[in-house]
């Protein structure tokens, strides 16, 4: 399993946009609005192994640190693989990631914080949460 930059090519397989509609949970039209529009403003780096794709990570790169955009794996501990990784590429700065209830356990495995967020208009009525992750 190789974590890497991915490369606009991997950004048109049929497996980056499974794991782009895990990430975001938007119909079709919105993924290829966000892959087209979104993506190329952000950070993405994957895990791939011999099957193709795996897990993706798109960050965008602040002054003050990650931002996690969109996440998402087919393989049980590429998640925290990835976020290792960025720890690992970006040493001494704050993560940071908005997520629902579906996802909040993940974050708390890997030691970050959390406080209610505001509510997102594209997924209404879901409870939010800013989740940190302290510079090392």
């Amino acid at each position: 399993m190789a974590l890497r930059d991915l490369s606009p090519a991997d950004l048109a397989t049929p497996r980056f946009l499974e794991l782009l509609r895990m990430a975001a949970e938007l119909p079709d039209e919105e993924l290829a609005r966000l892959r087209d529009e979104e993506l190329p403003t952000l950070s993405i780096i994957g895990a791939v192994g011999d099957g193709g794709l795996d897990a993706l990570a798109a960050v965008r790169i602040r002054e003050d640190g990650l931002e996690i955009e969109y996440i998402a794996s087919r393989v049980r501990g590429l998640g925290s693989a990835l976020v290792s990784e960025l720890r690992r590429r970006h040493p001494g700065v704050v993560i940071v990631a908005e997520t629902d209830d579906d996802a909040i356990g993940f974050y708390r495995r890997l030691g970050f914080t959390d406080v209610p967020a505001p509510a997102d208009p594209r997924w209404p009525g879901r409870p939010r949460y800013r989740c940190t992750l302290p510079a090392l």
